[in-house]
């Protein structure tokens, strides 16, 4: 067993789980039977904020088991917690919302919601990407339609926050060097320039029917390597590149954690207020 030297996130699963999406691979609908209110979760989320502060922790990431904003009143209590904690000197300088987008082209949602949450701390809105057209959107959330991607991150800057994409990879979309590649191009182009991606998979890190291939996924390291500059490497795999002045991160969604290491990748607030040393609960409770 080693003793832990660093923290490095907290990731909160937030919300009622209800979503406005109906993706055929949710990693999250196994929680939604835990997504009740729960006295317990803020006292939990704000236990696992400084205890990663105090261990040098960076990054908050705020999801659900359904879409965040369709619950918005309970991303703000997560972010008020947030700022009582930053207040007292627990503070990260990446607070992160991770949405399939949807309600961010609307007007009304983004003046309503959006600055509070901005003066509250969050600075980053990441969008799951599926594909780098509407089209391929709406297929991959089930949906007749999904809103211009041009349109959502022109209104989450227009209130002063910074746009991530998260490009999934996924069998049948980007599952490739070649689609990698020019997915890559054409978000840049629409002024995404901060993308970080991993293989679709099970809530337990194991690979699925809808995961790319092994030989796909290698070959999009292959072209990061030989094409990006690497900043540096995380811990637990992957890393973080520089293509022509843009931000590639490379990254397994699961990392199981391992007592024998002296990191944690992420504390997992849940929504029952459990807290775990990863997304793979058993023999990784840390408060409960």
């Amino acid at each position: 067993m080693a003793c832990i030297e660093k923290i490095y996130s907290v990731s909160a699963l937030i919300g009622n789980g209800s979503c406005n999406a109906n993706c055929d691979f949710c990693a999250g609908k196994y929680l939604r039977p835990e997504a009740e209110e729960n006295k317990d979760h803020s006292r939990s989320l704000e236990a696992a904020i400084k205890l990663s502060a105090r261990y040098g922790g960076w990054s908050l990431s705020l999801t659900s088991s359904g879409e965040p904003t369709c619950d918005p009143d309970s991303l703000t209590r997560a972010l008020e917690v947030y700022k009582k904690c930053a207040d007292q000197g627990a503070y990260f300088p990446n607070v992160n919302l991770f949405t399939n987008g949807i309600l961010f082209a609307d007007d009304n949602f983004c003046d309503e919601y959006l600055d509070s949450w901005r003066d509250l701390g969050l600075n980053n809105v990441a969008i799951s990407l599926h594909g780098v057209t509407e089209e391929e959107q709406a297929k991959a959330y089930n949906l007749e339609s999904y809103p211009s991607l041009e349109k959502i991150t022109g209104n989450i800057r227009d209130h002063g926050l910074g746009v991530r994409g998260t490009l999934l990879l996924r069998k049948g979309g980007v599952d490739s060097s070649k689609k990698y590649q020019d997915a890559i191009h054409t978000l840049i182009d629409k002024g995404i320039d901060n993308i970080t991606s991993w293989p679709v998979g099970n809530p337990d890190g194991s690979r699925n029917e809808f995961s790319p291939s092994r030989l796909g996924q290698l070959g999009i390291k292959t072209w990061l390597w030989r094409n990006a500059k690497k900043c540096h490497g995380h811990v637990w795999g992957g890393g973080v590149y520089d293509y022509k002045g843009n931000i590639l991160r490379i990254t397994d969604y699961v990392t199981k954690h391992d007592p024998k290491k002296d990191f944690v990748r992420q504390l997992v607030v849940f929504q029952d207020s459990t807290v775990a040393y990863s997304w793979i609960r058993d023999g990784a409770l840390c408060m409960k």
